[in-house]
């Protein structure tokens, strides 16, 4: 796990619409660099910060280590289909990406099962630094774990109650429509909340990576799971999607009317209940969202 590199930014409206668009368009894939900044009109740290969220979102990867970012095929499919990134379900896909797609990043390690349900940011702190120092030989310093904790906060805490600002000052994280985590106006509180709808395919790429233990980005496709509900990945994902176990398997039963039970089915089996699922890249999983949508559009 690496910590920084968003430059303590979180994620603003627009951010990863610009840098999708100026991948697609053939832009230079170094974000540090001053003429990046210039078409993307951010600030240099800005546009650093919108290279990393690129990146930590599995919207845009690196052939090697110092190489350009280039789209993957899931950020190719989102700049086609929603390049504006206006549908909920979007921002579902992006987070279950994050959470999936093997940057070495904090992002999942705040959707951890042994995340409490309530918390403030020096409980978040501390078990990040404890989790972060065995593996490092050393503590890491104390200002830079904060920082994390507050770059991650304020782009997945939805303020309780909601500021009434001008919407035209666009401080809001995008993040925010998941309604994940709330942050209790006044106060350091933080405490999850009750998720606005999930998508099935959202719910498809989370159980799909962690069911194979790959990226969801470099899944080979159609290999049979049968995921456990009381298993570790199904507890896993049901914490980095914000739902109890009852309310996971209540949305897969939902998933399975949605897409079919050749894509998705609950089962029973020996008096364990199970998810079956094929596995498929987190691209495949966003083109069967977009086609749901757009043929329920046409139905219309």
């Amino acid at each position: 796990m690496k910590l920084g590199g968003h430059e303590t930014f979180y994620p603003r409206p627009g951010w990863l619409t610009k840098g999708l668009l100026h991948l697609r368009a053939g832009g230079i894939g170094v974000f540090s660099a001053p003429e990046t900044a210039d078409q993307l009109g951010v600030g240099r740290n800005m546009a650093k910060s919108i290279g990393w969220w690129l990146h930590a979102t599995g919207l845009a990867t690196r052939s090697s280590r110092n190489s350009p970012l280039e789209p993957t095929p899931l950020g190719a499919i989102l700049a086609e289909y929603d390049p504006y990134m206006v549908r909920l379900g979007t921002w579902w896909l992006v987070h279950a990406s994050a959470m999936t797609c093997g940057a070495e990043t904090s992002l999942p390690w705040f959707f951890s099962p042994r995340r409490p349900e309530r918390c403030n940011r020096t409980v978040l702190a501390e078990a990040l630094m404890r989790d972060l120092s065995p593996k490092r030989g050393k503590a890491p310093a104390v200002k830079t774990v904060q920082r994390e904790v507050a770059a991650v906060m304020q782009a997945y805490a939805v303020p309780v109650p909601r500021s009434r600002s001008d919407p035209e000052d666009n401080l809001g994280s995008p993040f925010h429509r998941l309604d994940l985590w709330r942050h209790l106006y006044g106060t350091d509180r933080f405490e999850r909340s009750e998720t606005t709808p999930i998508p099935p395919e959202a719910l498809g790429l989370v159980l799909s990576a962690l069911g194979m233990s790959q990226p969801s980005a470099t899944l080979r496709e159609g290999i049979l799971q049968d995921i456990a509900i009381g298993s570790a990945p199904m507890t896993r994902a049901g914490a980095m999607l914000g739902r109890s176990r009852e309310a996971l398997l209540d949305l897969a039963a939902a998933s399975e009317r949605e897409l079919g039970p050749e894509v998705l089915r609950v089962r029973t089996l020996a008096g364990e209940r199970y998810v079956s699922l094929p596995s498929a890249a987190a691209a495949t999983w966003a083109r069967r969202f977009y086609d749901r949508v757009g043929a329920a559009r046409e139905a219309a």
